[in-house]
């Protein structure tokens, strides 16, 4: 017989009343959910509703008393419901496209092919240079760990962070304003604040120092450990990549890590103020590796981080006062780069993550696939293999040898590729949209927000209509020409890129060696051309990209039309009396009085103190030279001088 273990005589039964009392009081223990979890489950509540209003039944009484046969009719209703619905009426009346769209996947070539447009030939502004690295190092580490963009950005889920950060490709930069760039409007939100850490930060990145005793100096690598993959709030797991050292600087994602960490001043050495001195380090017995510790006050810091707006322009934020990167930011710059390279498919993070999983299935064992791509079963990864099948089945069937070459250059983004695809629309295609009869409407309405938002779209579509026919005929048209030019025996012109001249020479200079081999094949030009290589990319995060020359004024002629004559009519100049929606900085026209008080508030006057000197922008008084004291002065001349009133903040 076994022996019974004496009870613990210190706790009585009205300790565990006293417990379950404290359960009962407390309720249901909720879950704590995604945002996306939440969002489905309201539109699941949303449809009972409707469900229940159908039947006439009380949707909490119906839910409370339903079967399983109730459950089964619900789920039949949804789908007689929602699916003939959007198949039916939204269909027709929105001209709405049911068909399956290609899912672009990109291989090595396209990668290679997106960087080197993006540091060499790419004219595109960014706010100052350390944006420019962060893209191309953003695109590696996707690359490299096939993770969804969301675990190495910050997700805002903010509808008007969504539309403000996220901009068309379409458009031009010498239309972007303050409100169009990416800056951060809200920067004392301790939410935000919170929410922003759960991105990759360098306690997330450790930069390490590997033995070489054979070479002329040791070898470099970083761990780069993904904490907010998906599903990180249920089931928290480590996922941890090495990067190690490549020779061609363009794929080295080492060597950007370090330009990020010298221009934040990061390493807890102090005696570490240069590359060359991290380069001159050696791992000495007994030791097996060397760690480079970051600074404690940095560990928190987002490593890539959003532009923000300040005295001197939009700049990236500080480490000490660090906004993560938006998602749609990131997606904005990575789009806009595919767009001006000539991809024929829209490039997202998923093309990355689709051809790295593309990679790991034909080499590496399922379950590195399952980890790699953080997928619970095999059967989650149909979802994100090619659509071209990576096999060739014509020489399986023949039983002869594969053509490996030609299937890998069909199957992937850079098939399509061409640089000629037009991105804007030249001034014969614009002109019938200055007198497109929406913009006509909108624009005799006098509301300037819905003039711009209808215009962007009419172009954002002329654009779009214009490359896809782009695409659907370029290849007609190249075999015309190559069999007219060989009928009339004359010699083909070679298309050649357009001569791109950097006028920053840190831009310049980067352009020159990060896509170049030394002349010198031997170790110590190797190592040379590496710390050349950074010194050059730090010395471009440092300084802020030249803005375009404005080739034309801000146009606000669409659609003001004469009525007899059917020309435009030049709009009125600015006068003292500003409109209630008419920012008195920027002149801009905001759709309600409370809009443009807030962006008054948000980009204009936090740039200066409370007592500062502010000059009115207006040209009178600026000609005059009008200078107020501090704010609550400048809000009293724009209201009695301007009829422009910017003190209640919330007035509608």
């Amino acid at each position: 017989m076994g022996v019974a273990r004496p009870l613990n005589t210190e706790l009585t039964p009205e300790h565990y009343h006293q417990h379950r009392q404290r359960l009962v009081e407390q309720g249901i223990v909720k879950k704590k959910h995604a945002p996306s979890t939440k969002n489905n489950i309201n539109g699941l509540k949303k449809k009972w509703t409707e469900h229940c209003t159908f039947f006439k039944k009380d949707r909490l009484q119906f839910l409370r008393l339903a079967t399983k046969e109730d459950i089964m009719i619900f789920m039949k209703w949804i789908l007689d419901n929602y699916p003939r619905y959007i198949n039916g009426y939204l269909t027709t009346a929105y001209g709405l496209d049911l068909s399956m769209r290609e899912k672009m996947v990109m291989n090595v070539d396209d990668v290679y092919i997106t960087l080197h447009h993006h540091w060499i030939l790419d004219v595109s502004i960014f706010p100052d240079g350390r944006q420019r690295l962060q893209l191309a190092f953003l695109v590696l580490v996707s690359a490299y760990t096939a993770s969804r963009p969301g675990a190495l950005v910050y997700v805002k889920r903010n509808i008007r962070v969504k539309k403000r950060a996220y901009l068309t490709p379409d458009d031009s930069s010498d239309e972007m304003d303050a409100d169009e760039m990416d800056v951060d409007d809200d920067p004392t939100n301790p939410e935000e604040d919170v929410e922003a850490l759960k991105t990759l930060c360098y306690e997330d990145v450790t930069l390490v120092l590997l033995p070489n005793p054979r070479g002329i100096r040791d070898i470099l690598a970083i761990e780069v450990n993904l904490q907010y993959t998906k599903g990180h709030h249920k089931k928290p797991k480590r996922k941890v990549f090495l990067f190690s050292e490549v020779n061609d600087l363009v794929f080295d994602a080492i060597i950007l890590m370090l330009t990020i960490a010298i221009h934040d001043n990061a390493f807890r050495s102090e005696k570490i103020q240069s590359v060359r001195d991290i380069f001159r380090l050696r791992v000495k017995q007994p030791r097996y590796s060397l760690e480079l510790k970051w600074k404690k006050s940095i560990l928190k810091t987002p490593i890539f981080r959003q532009a923000v707006l300040s005295v001197d322009g939009t700049r990236t934020s500080s480490p000490e006062d660090a906004k993560a990167l938006w998602y749609y930011t990131y997606i904005y710059y990575l789009q806009r780069l595919g767009y001006i390279v000539g991809f024929a498919a829209l490039l997202t993070g998923y093309a990355l993550r689709r051809g790295a999983g593309e990679v790991l299935d034909a080499l590496a064992s399922q379950g590195i696939l399952q980890q790699v791509m953080n997928h619970k079963d095999a059967g989650i990864f149909q979802a994100y293999m090619n659509e071209r099948v990576q096999f060739d089945v014509q020489a399986a069937f023949l039983g002869r040898p594969s053509s490996d070459a030609a299937m890998k250059a069909t199957s992937h983004g850079s098939r399509y590729i061409d640089p000629r695809a037009p991105t804007t629309l030249d001034a014969s295609c614009q002109q019938p949209l200055r007198t497109h009869p929406t913009v006509v409407k909108c624009r005799q309405l006098r509301d300037s927000l819905s003039v711009e938002a209808r215009r962007v779209k009419l172009r954002r579509g002329e654009v779009k209509k214009s490359r896809d026919e782009f695409f659907d005929t370029i290849d007609t048209d190249e075999i015309d020409k190559q069999l007219d030019l060989s009928l009339l025996d004359l010699e083909e012109k070679h298309w050649k890129p357009k001569a791109v001249e950097h006028i920053l020479p840190e831009r310049k200079r980067v352009a020159e060696l990060i896509c170049e081999r030394p002349a010198d094949s031997t170790k110590e030009a190797a190592l040379e051309h590496r710390i050349l290589t950074i010194e050059a990319l730090v010395a471009l995060c440092r300084v802020r990209e030249a803005q375009p020359q404005q080739t034309r004024a801000y146009d606000r002629t669409w659609g003001i039309m004469d009525e007899d004559t059917a020309t435009l009519v030049e709009p009125n100049p600015l006068g003292m009396i500003y409109s209630s929606k008419q920012c008195p900085f920027c002149f801009k026209e905001f759709c309600r009085p409370c809009k443009m008080r807030e962006h008054a508030e948000n980009q204009h006057l936090k740039l200066y103190k409370v007592d500062e000197l502010i000059p009115c922008p207006n040209p009178v008084c600026d000609k005059e030279g009008v200078i107020l004291n501090g704010h609550e002065h400048f809000k009293n001349h724009a209201a009695t001088v301007h009829d422009s009133f910017l003190f209640d903040k919330y007035r509608k």
